[in-house]
């Protein structure tokens, strides 16, 4: 479940980037404005760990698609066998 919500984290940041390279429009920026830059500095914090979670995720699994899906992999073994 976490591996999720860092992927989500880290789509919403690449956005966030992408508004940037493209528009020049930080979105963090403009929802918390000029006077909230912790609120800003703390999104920034979050989507980057997330980040962190997500490369060292794939380190550990090794880059190996039947690691990563492990889970789902093993949810539908699991189902498969109740069918039986």
């Amino acid at each position: 479940m976490i591996t999720v919500i860092s992927l989500i984290l880290i789509i919403v940041g690449a956005i966030n980037w992408l508004s940037v390279g493209i528009f020049d429009f930080n979105i963090v920026n403009w929802i918390f404005s000029t006077s909230s830059y912790i609120g800003a500095r703390i999104v920034y914090a979050i989507v980057g760990v997330a980040g962190l979670w997500a490369l060292f995720y794939l380190i550990f699994n090794k880059f190996s698609a039947a690691r990563i899906n492990a889970p789902e992999t093993a949810m539908t073994r699991k189902r498969k066998k109740e069918n039986n």
